[in-house]
């Protein structure tokens, strides 16, 4: 909120002061907050070596958000914004056991479709390209300085599959429109394919019933 709110010079210029010394009080309060959990990890026993054990609790995912998230007040340019993710440590400690196994459950369903996502990010970048070549070649006679490489081509491209669509460059022959009408209905599927590729995996783990064993406590799935 007071990152968001100095960026009002209304109310960022009238109270400079305070602004600055909650930026450097709330920085001081999680550094030490990050220190102390850093010091104490040892005393679970997967960390209990005192300076490898430290390390690999202090290089967790959410222990290196953490840092970044520190590492943002002495960045050369305004990072601040990415202190939001500190949201997750608030829902890690109100549903520890819950948040983690969820965590882990969808890290690991997105790790089984890795291979599909790997073809979207492929298949995404060759449409664009395909795209812009072919109305690059249909409009390019009729607004040569409009479309006048596909490489300038490329930005009508993008925001055209996205269907974001600015209207800042568009097409006016006939067969021109006729291609964009098939190129945004092919956008629709082709950008929403890491989209649901995502979605599956979070209803994957959905499906998923987790059970511990009353003897070794260890998780196991049904």
């Amino acid at each position: 909120m007071a990152v968001s709110l100095e960026t009002v010079k209304g109310i960022y210029l009238p109270y400079k002061t305070a602004f600055v010394w909650f930026e450097l009080a709330s920085t001081c309060i999680f550094m030490f907050e990050y220190l102390c959990r850093l010091w104490v990890a040892m005393e679970q026993k997967q960390f209990s070596r005192p300076v490898v054990g430290r390390l690999r609790f202090a290089l967790q995912p959410l222990l290196l958000l953490d840092l970044l998230v520190l590492m943002t007040f002495f960045a050369p340019i305004d990072l601040r914004f990415l202190r939001i993710f500190r949201i997750t440590r608030l829902l890690r400690v109100l549903h520890l056991e819950l948040f983690e196994r969820s965590m882990r459950g969808i890290l690991h369903s997105i790790m089984l479709r890795a291979h599909l996502l790997g073809v979207a990010a492929a298949v995404m970048p060759t449409a664009v390209y395909c795209t812009a070549a072919l109305i690059y070649m249909v409009e390019n006679p009729a607004q040569p300085e409009r479309f006048s490489s596909i490489p300038e081509t490329l930005w009508w491209a993008v925001v055209t599959l996205t269907t974001i669509g600015y209207g800042d460059i568009y097409p006016i022959t006939p067969l021109g429109k006729i291609l964009t009408s098939v190129i945004t209905l092919f956008g629709v599927g082709v950008f929403a394919l890491p989209a649901a590729i995502l979605t599956a995996a979070v209803l994957d783990v959905g499906k998923r019933e987790s059970h511990e064993c009353p003897h070794c406590k260890k998780q196991f799935t049904k």
